[in-house]
């Protein structure tokens, strides 16, 4: 999958799990968990979406599953490699 560095980070604000962004956060909020999704080999799991978020927050409902579900559909849908 050939996705960006910024735009994972779009893909992440838009999703905004923790609502980080809503609450005034900085549009690079996630750009540590992005490096960490984009680090995986091949299309990410949920559980390695969601697992990521758990740990960056200590919190493991940091990011829902339909989230997680979302974020992999933006990732998918804004391939450059298709």
């Amino acid at each position: 999958m050939a996705i960006t560095r910024d735009e994972m980070i779009k893909i992440l604000a838009e999703a905004d799990p923790l609502g980080l962004i809503f609450d005034g956060g900085p549009e690079d909020e996630y750009a540590r968990e992005a490096d960490s999704i984009l680090g995986l080999v091949g299309v990410p799991t949920l559980t390695e979406i969601t697992g990521i978020f758990a740990v960056s927050f200590s919190d493991p409902g940091a990011c829902r599953r339909e989230t997680a579900r979302w974020i992999v559909e933006e990732m998918t849908r804004r391939d450059t490699s298709r």
